[in-house]
């Protein structure tokens, strides 16, 4: 009956998925080996954790990225019609006219 909404990783060419998947798998082997390999000292409660600073990194990239995206809709997104308004107007108006510069 109703259709169902494409899922965000048929959007990705092939290309792009096997290489989203090599990114996810190396980030599993860091993980992987933080459970073997611990870091000298922790600075703080979390970063004794294995993988903290790989879900760090991992959900900063994310929020940062979410972040831009948003932005950059919400300061450079123009509405469809953003270039042609006004350009009737902007036909038939006169030339400005353009004062020579004041020297003191």
């Amino acid at each position: 009956m109703g259709q169902h909404p494409t899922p965000p990783s048929a959007l990705l060419s092939a290309p792009a998925r096997k290489l989203r998947n090599l990114m996810f798998a190396a980030l599993a082997l860091l993980v992987l080996l933080n459970l073997f390999i611990h870091p000298h000292e922790p600075h703080f409660g979390l970063d004794a954790y294995a993988g903290f600073w790989a879900v760090f990194g991992l959900v900063g990239a994310v929020v940062l990225g979410r972040a831009a995206k948003g932005l950059a809709h919400t300061v450079l997104g123009k509405n469809e019609d953003f270039y042609e308004k006004g350009t009737e107007d902007s036909m038939h108006a006169a030339p400005a006219e353009q004062k020579p510069p004041h020297h003191h």
